[in-house]
């Protein structure tokens, strides 16, 4: 191009209103005119030979590979010769928003790339927008035919009802999905003026947006026409104007039915779980992953002895101490590993060290999962099983009891047909044979007729026993107190049994002064007999049979001493039950039904004394019998009962 070329060319872009800036293949800046001056605040001198992106921001040099100038040509096609809104850089730094435009002519090194700008004075608060959203700025320009005809169809296809109303307030427009919440059509809803009607607060948001403040809506809205009520959530926005005044306003309005159900749903479930959660007759609490509580219920702040509100955010150690970190195990256990811990049993005292009564636990600890799997923390189930246990144990003492019991009975069948066979075999061949010479004519043999009637009287013993302890636990056994000379009770007694002690030998002592006691005496010579029959049947190899009385502060004290197989330590405080036998005495080596002691007891007892024993196995043993004295101030003996047993 000629120099008088050039400088008229330079001419006519000087004279142009709007800034130009014309670089080459390599986009350095070839030529400007003046308004590219006046706008940028540079010379032209400083601009020419510089890169083109030195008159945009740094943010602006690229786009997807490419620099500003060559991205806007790459979309020149898309653009339809529309400018493109960007920020051009002063040399001061100050950013300027301009519509810019990029063309290009020629061809490789001849290619010459032209860029005119024009300056825009709307205030966009944009500035500071990351590279990323600069390039849908860049798109945001389009006809306005456009534009409106794509808000249509983004409202038309909107999944929540639109609304537009003026400041009178009269809808103006409506999608169908708003027209459809409502129940009635588009053309009774154009038209209708909001303050129609009767729900003060939509009324409220309505004169809030026209104000030019947002404000959001709840409720039940009510057709005036069809009656219809729709649970709604209605956002309340102010529509402004070129201008910047508020010319009305938009609703945007969801219809929040399936919430309130599902809300509605999941409150009744809370609701339901809360009331198992506080009434659980066991103790339920969940930990976090750091194993401080957060919630728990009122049974487990029971048994924990603190307050349920005094739980969140404290650990167990920190609640319960040493028996706290023993207790903590469980939970971090299922913490680390993911897996339940169930069925865990533990006492108070043993397991956690903790003093007073025994309390028995049952610890149930499982991890609490979100959906995805993720463990939040560990629930914790604990149920106070003492009385169960107490229930159990108590279960288990007398179903032992009820086996002793048919032991016992079984026992006592066997030993009492033993027993009772043991005389009527020999009482039976006495009487054949008296039968025999009572034929033949002969003479009869008294010794025979003593047996006979020795084995009778033992037959009639056992017998008696029988009843006395059948009598006993029916509480129906008779006495008949009467002040009796207890010394001379003990030595008749003696006496009546010389014919049965065999190779034995009695020792009696007893003090000078006579004894004196409120008794039965048939009762009483039959605790006597009982105690010297035992002496003499747990002694076979003979042997002196020591009786002593005393009298000790007004209670005369009676003691039988053999020298027989005595009785084992461990079973001296059963030897007066019914039936007992201790295991030391065979059944076939030493007779009886286990019931003279049962008996004694009882009669010694309901005197207001007392019977004991003490004894060595293989040394013998002493039975003691202390009672009452006529001169003592003791309580008087039980009630007699009215029936006397006749033996």
């Amino acid at each position: 191009m000629s120099a008088g070329a050039s400088r008229e060319l330079e001419a006519i872009l000087d004279a142009a209103v709007d800034p130009f800036v014309a670089c080459g293949p390599d986009e350095r800046i070839l030529q400007v005119n003046a308004a590219t001056e006046r706008l940028l605040g540079w010379d032209r001198e400083q601009l020419l030979g510089r890169p083109v992106t030195d008159l945009f921001p740094s943010r602006l040099h690229r786009f997807h590979g490419l620099s500003l100038p060559r991205y806007l040509l790459s979309r020149r096609k898309a653009l339809g010769g529309r400018p493109t809104r960007v920020f051009a850089r002063r040399r001061d730094g100050v950013e300027l928003l301009v519509e810019l435009a990029v063309g290009a002519a020629g061809m490789d090194g001849q290619e010459r790339i032209v860029l005119t700008m024009r300056r825009l004075h709307e205030v966009i608060d944009s500035l500071e927008e990351p590279v990323e959203h600069v390039a849908g700025a860049l798109d945001a320009s389009m006809h306005p035919e456009t534009a409106d005809r794509l808000y249509r169809l983004l409202v038309e296809n909107a999944p929540l009802g639109i609304f537009h109303f003026d400041r009178l307030p009269v809808i103006t427009a409506c999608n169908d999905r708003f027209s459809g919440l409502i129940g009635t059509s588009k053309r009774n809803l154009v038209g209708l003026n909001l303050l129609t009607l009767r729900d003060e607060r939509i009324l409220t948001c309505v004169r809030e947006s026209l104000a030019g403040r947002p404000c959001d809506y709840e409720g039940t809205y009510r057709a005036l026409s069809t009656g219809k009520e729709t649970p709604v959530r209605i956002r309340f926005a102010p529509c402004y104007a070129e201008d910047g005044s508020v010319e009305g306003g938009v609703g945007i309005v969801e219809d929040i039915t399936e919430r309130r159900r599902v809300e509605a749903e999941r409150e009744e479930n809370l609701a339901q779980l809360d009331l198992l959660f506080r009434g659980a007759p066991v103790g339920i609490g969940f930990l976090d992953t750091r194993l401080r509580y957060v919630r728990v219920n009122e049974t487990l702040a029971r048994l924990n002895g603190i307050p349920a509100d005094a739980h969140p955010g404290h650990t167990l150690p920190e609640l319960l101490g040493e028996a706290g970190a023993i207790a903590e195990q469980g939970p971090r256990y299922v913490l680390n590993t993911g897996e339940p811990l169930v069925d865990q049993e533990s006492t108070s005292d043993v397991d956690l060290g903790i003093e007073g009564p025994r309390r028995c636990f049952r610890g149930n600890f499982y991890p609490v999962r979100t959906p995805d799997g993720r463990v939040l923390g560990v629930g914790v189930l604990i149920e106070d099983i003492t009385e169960r246990r107490r229930a159990e144990e108590e279960r288990a003492h007398l179903y032992r009891e009820a086996q002793e019991a048919i032991r016992v009975r079984d026992d006592f069948l066997s030993i009492a047909s033993h027993e009772l066979k043991t005389p009527l075999t020999p009482l039976s061949l006495r009487l054949a044979t008296l039968e025999r010479r009572l034929e033949r004519g002969e003479n009869l043999d008294p010794g025979v007729l003593r047996h006979a009637r020795h084995q009778l009287t033992r037959l009639t013993g056992l017998i008696n026993d029988l009843l006395d302890a059948s009598r006993i636990e029916a509480g129906r056994l008779a006495l008949h107190p009467e002040a009796t000379r207890f010394d001379l009770l003990v030595e008749h007694t003696l006496a009546s049994m010389d014919g049965q002690r065999g190779n034995h030998t009695f020792d009696f002592e007893r003090p000078p002064e006579p004894i004196s006691v409120h008794g039965d005496t048939y009762r009483l010579e039959q605790v006597l007999s009982n105690l010297l029959e035992n002496a003499l049947k747990y002694s076979p190899d003979g042997g002196t049979i020591r009786v002593r009385l005393s009298l000790s502060d007004d209670v005369a004290v009676l003691s039988v001493t053999d020298p027989g197989i005595g009785i084992p330590e461990d079973q001296q405080q059963q030897l007066f039950d019914r039936y007992f036998r201790a295991r030391n005495a065979s059944t076939r080596s030493y007779g009886g039904l286990g019931l003279g002691l049962y008996i004694s007891r009882d009669i010694v007892e309901r005197h207001g004394g007392r019977i004991w024993v003490e004894s060595v196995p293989g040394r013998g043993s002493t039975f003691y019998v202390a009672l009452p004295t006529l001169a003592s101030e003791r309580a008087a003996l039980p009630q007699v009962w009215p029936d006397r047993h006749l033996h």
